[in-house]
């Protein structure tokens, strides 16, 4: 019989990688449902090696595709709406998930290629 702090939070299973609290400034291009362009400048709320967590001031729809640039590094990945939740602050809660894997969009994560620890000859 499994304890109560051995078990694991089913949607801790589902999550392909870590999420991170960080705010990081970006621009979302779209369209709304009526088919105009849009821009809103956000920041994240979470960020993870597949998407994010942000604020949006323009109505979007589940998997509707738009383009995410981080105002850091100026870098653009398409994404598509996974995810819209509450309004917060006249913003709706917006997750987006990367359409391609092209590295690390955030510039948080890091690959370890070999975690073994070799000793250094002397």
């Amino acid at each position: 019989m499994a304890t109560k702090s051995a078990k694991a939070n089913p949607s801790d299973k589902r999550r392909r990688s870590k999420r991170l609290p960080l705010s990081i400034p970006v621009r979302v291009y779209g369209r709304t449902p009526k088919n105009l362009p849009f821009r809103d400048i956000t920041s994240t709320k979470l960020v993870s090696a597949h998407g994010g967590l942000l604020p949006l001031s323009f109505q979007v729809k589940r998997g509707q595709s738009v383009i995410l640039v981080n105002s850091f590094t100026g870098e653009e990945r398409e994404c598509r709406v996974v995810y819209t939740g509450a309004k917060m602050k006249g913003k709706k809660q917006v997750a987006l998930e990367f359409t391609t894997n092209d590295g690390d969009f955030w510039h948080v994560y890091t690959v370890v290629a070999d975690s073994k620890i070799t000793p250094s000859s002397n």
